[in-house]
């Protein structure tokens, strides 16, 4: 029921219409004013582009630090990883070894309770294939090994911080009104429209 409810909204939305909002100056009759509000966009812009492009700069550098940091977090996770790993292993062998007893054991009282139905022989048997499950069913999982630090992603995501949306437009929309112009936001339909 929940999925027939997700599907039908999905199919809803797919062929619901689509917007654009676009803004409608009206200019006031100060026209001197708007000239003033346009060079302040003007500085804003060219000041959020110039702190983009220092951001962009400066995520090199952040960049290597945090990649630096990370490697020796690395390395010492990938010590620890191989310590673990050895124990695994070893607790590996102790369990393979005793399965193998186990399995030899278990051949040769299958083989005495068959073919002499033998009670003792039989109750032994059981009992194995018991420990044999439990042991199997019981084995350690290897651990997890580490993720490798990619300077790549860490420059992706320093970068991804840096904005040149510095509300410039905002700004320039309120100086325009008090000029006593007008700024409509109209939303026109560009899909799915009826």
């Amino acid at each position: 029921m929940i999925y027939l409810f997700a599907l039908l909204l999905i199919i809803i939305s797919a062929c619901s219409p689509k917007y654009r909002v676009e803004k409608i100056y009206h200019p006031p009759q100060d026209k001197i004013c708007v000239q003033k509000c346009q060079a302040e966009y003007t500085v804003c812009q060219d000041k959020c582009e110039d702190n983009y492009l220092r951001c962009l700069r400066d995520s090199i550098d952040r960049s290597q630090k945090i990649y630096s940091a990370l490697q020796k977090e690395y390395s010492s996770r990938l010590k620890s990883y191989y310590r673990e790993y050895n124990l695994y292993i070893r607790e590996m062998e102790e369990i393979n070894a005793r399965l193998k007893r186990l399995n030899e054991e278990l051949k040769l009282f299958s083989k005495i309770c068959s073919k002499y139905r033998d009670k003792d022989a039989c109750k032994k048997k059981d009992s194995l294939n018991k420990q044999i499950r439990r042991l199997k069913a019981n084995q350690p999982s290897p651990p997890p090994k580490p993720a490798i630090v990619e300077l790549d992603e860490i420059l992706k995501k320093e970068r991804a911080m840096c904005s040149c949306d510095c509300g410039c437009k905002e700004i320039y929309d309120s100086c325009y009104q008090s000029c006593g112009g007008r700024v409509e936001i109209k939303r026109i339909c560009v899909e799915n429209c009826d």
